[in-house]
């Protein structure tokens, strides 16, 4: 095809398409931008609202914990803790009692009788409680049976001896506390015997 136009109307026609062709582009260009301004604008606004939200919500987890004395729930459930890991460890054992009680009975001096027996949650010691005629005798206890000749007792401490006046045949109770040497307690405190 022969072109027949002057050439002066060919570059103004040449000229006008780039001319829109330009600003089609420049039209698009400014719509992409005014897109991205608005997607991150709404980007922004979303992010600061759920940070606003993730505090609010921070703050209302503290205040229901402050509330709840945490501190206080946390120590309960360490002393149950504890209470438990003492249970397990007296359950998977046997402690044979009626042993000890045989052996503390050789050894309590005259006019004294053991009142009780308690496991403390100290590791091998036990709480005792004996009755007594009087103060020397009551003493006489811890003597007795922290003696190494006895082989039950390493260390024995007077908690209480106190005396009242009464006319019982044992007016002193003492309460010790007794910690088992190494030996005693694989004794007592040892898986239970074979049956034979």
């Amino acid at each position: 095809m022969i072109n027949l136009l002057p050439p002066s109307y060919r570059q103004s026609l040449k000229a006008n398409r780039s001319s829109t062709l330009m600003k089609r582009w420049l039209v698009l260009t400014w719509l992409a931008v005014f897109g991205l301004i608005i997607i991150l604008a709404s980007g922004w606004f979303y992010i600061n609202q759920q940070s606003k939200n993730l505090t609010q919500s921070i703050n209302s987890t503290q205040t229901l914990l402050n509330n709840a004395d945490l501190a206080k729930t946390q120590k309960d459930a360490k002393n149950l803790t504890n209470n438990i890991k003492t249970i397990n460890k007296v359950l998977s054992s046997e402690i044979r009692f009626s042993d000890l009680i045989q052996d503390i009975g050789s050894v309590i001096p005259p006019h004294t009788i053991l009142d009780s027996l308690t496991l403390s949650q100290v590791n091998g010691a036990i709480d005792l409680s004996a009755k007594a005629k009087d103060y020397a005798s009551a003493a006489q206890i811890a003597v007795n049976l922290s003696d190494p000749a006895n082989k039950i007792f390493s260390k024995v401490d007077i908690v209480s001896v106190s005396c009242a006046n009464t006319a019982t045949q044992y007016p002193c109770s003492g309460v010790y506390r007794a910690l088992f040497n190494k030996s005693t307690q694989s004794r007592y405190l040892g898986v239970a015997k074979e049956v034979q």
